[in-house]
């Protein structure tokens, strides 16, 4: 008795799915590169999702996808209408199997979005669902690009990136129709003082500047709030120079160049916040403390006069333990990560320990505490990613327990199935709940934007 194909194929097995027609198959003959293409796409897509949920070395930075996640939610509904469309001209197993790992991705896709929504909504924040695609959250380029500092001593010519406090509509405040720099560091409309965020940007002190993608969208929104934004270039290590000693004295004096230039540029450096991520939030919390401890250098005449009073410090995913950064755990990610601390300070946390001291937040924090100065210390704001692959979460936590014990005035959050760089797009939702907070933060600290 003779068994037909068709049977035997209902008894295969699903481990046996395969991609390629055979000659005997009766029915009309496919594509079976299109076939195997579609498939191969599919199991990626869903191993990818998978790792956002449990740790897959290699693929677990598929995370990074969640300030996109609205598009990569786009393209997966996309594939599953594909997958579908192909398994409804011509069924089989294959394109069966595409369309079920298809629909996983999407759905674990859309699960983690979620989560990082209703992480946002627990902070109070009211999502803008449109910023969350990222059309339109870019940043504008900075309205003047002024020369901060040539730097002799690194050969590096260092800017600031200047984005004037607007209006509702856009329109600059303070400044003629032109966009010239303001007269004075009060609102057209008021009397009240701008205040003035300045911003450090990222890059493992090696890389970047004032226009990097996170600095930029981010300025380029607290200009939008009313706030003068200005980002300030800091000389970047390079094989060989060491900038440990010579960046947070280079952004001091970029701080002394603002107290001295803001007001022409409509803001008041008596009302001023530091705002840095990765790298940069490393010199936003050193400068901010350093400062406290009294030991900022004298600048040079030629950054302009006093370092400004730093009235509040809002980081993202901060390398607050320097250490634990060289020592990145993570596989893939930890020969770049130590390459950088190395180039930083010319060392292995081995080889040159007092470096690695010498730029670590939570040493200053803790002689702030002996010396009970904790409480008067500037609020702090810290948001990190629970799963960050390139600034371990250890650290800020660590910094936490550190601002705890100090008594100092601190909000941090721990944002679960989050990545680094999560402001990438500055719309994304953990982007805009760093936004909200801050803005409640300068509030507590009287840095106030320009009355609208």
């Amino acid at each position: 008795m003779s068994t037909s194909r068709e049977g035997t194929e209902a008894l295969m097995p699903l481990g046996r799915v395969s991609c390629v027609s055979h000659a005997s198959d009766h029915r009309p003959p496919g594509r079976p590169a299109a076939t195997c293409l579609l498939l191969a796409v599919a199991g990626f897509a869903a191993l990818a999702s998978l790792a956002e949920l449990i740790e897959v070395p290699g693929l677990s930075y598929s995370l990074m996808l969640g300030p996109w996640g609205v598009d990569w939610l786009a393209l997966l509904a996309v594939l599953v209408l594909v997958a579908l469309a192909a398994r409804r001209r011509r069924p089989g197993r294959a394109r069966s199997l595409a369309v079920l790992l298809l629909t996983l991705a999407l759905v674990i896709t859309a699960g983690v979005g979620w989560r990082q929504v209703d992480f946002a909504r627990s902070q109070g924040v009211r999502l803008d669902l449109w910023a969350l695609t990222g059309i339109g959250q870019s940043g504008s380029q900075p309205d003047v690009q002024p020369v901060v500092l040539d730097d002799t001593d690194t050969g590096q010519l260092l800017q600031a990136g200047v984005w004037l406090p607007r209006d509702g509509r856009g329109g600059v405040l303070g400044a003629g129709s032109t966009g010239a720099p303001a007269s004075s560091g009060r609102s057209a409309r008021s009397d009240s003082p701008v205040g003035v965020v300045v911003l450090l940007h990222g890059g493992g002190w090696s890389n970047g500047n004032r226009l990097n993608p996170m600095t930029r969208g981010q300025a380029a929104w607290f200009a939008s709030q009313g706030y003068l934004a200005i980002a300030l270039d800091y000389p970047l290590s390079t094989p060989d120079l060491a900038t440990w000693q010579l960046a947070e004295s280079r952004v001091a004096c970029g701080l002394a160049w603002v107290a001295s230039h803001a007001e022409g540029y409509g803001g008041d450096a008596r009302h001023l916040a530091l705002v840095g991520d990765s790298a940069g939030g490393n010199l936003a919390l050193e400068i901010t403390y350093r400062q406290a401890l009294g030991q900022l250098d004298p600048v040079d005449e030629e950054c302009g006069s006093e370092v400004p009073q730093i009235d509040a410090v809002s980081t993202t995913y901060p390398i607050a333990d320097p250490v634990g950064f060289h020592d990145n755990p993570d596989l893939v990610m930890a020969p770049f990560v130590s390459e950088r601390a190395r180039r930083y300070t010319s060392g292995t946390p081995g080889q040159v320990p007092e470096r690695y001291e010498a730029i670590d937040p939570r040493r200053k924090l803790a002689l702030l505490a002996q010396r009970g100065m904790g409480p008067s210390l500037p609020p702090t704001l810290i948001v990190h990613g629970a799963r960050d692959h390139v600034v371990p979460v250890d650290g800020t936590r660590s910094l936490d327990a550190a601002l705890e014990e100090a008594g100092a005035p601190h909000t941090t959050l721990i944002a679960p199935l989050t990545d680094h760089v999560f402001d990438l797009n500055p719309g994304s939702a953990l982007s805009q709940t760093w936004r909200h907070l801050t803005l409640d933060l300068l509030t507590q600290a009287a840095v106030l934007p320009a009355e609208r």
